[in-house]
């Protein structure tokens, strides 16, 4: 299922990136391993 916003379409990609919602419990490992993983 693809997803359109003006930030998917602006970055280019289908599926929007989330992980704001994890800013109070993510650390750097886990935005490392999300970016990473692509």
């Amino acid at each position: 299922m693809t997803i359109t916003t003006r930030i998917t379409q602006l970055l280019g990609i289908e599926h929007p990136v989330v992980q704001g919602g994890m800013m109070w419990v993510g650390r750097a490992e886990l935005a490392a391993a999300v970016s990473n993983a692509g």
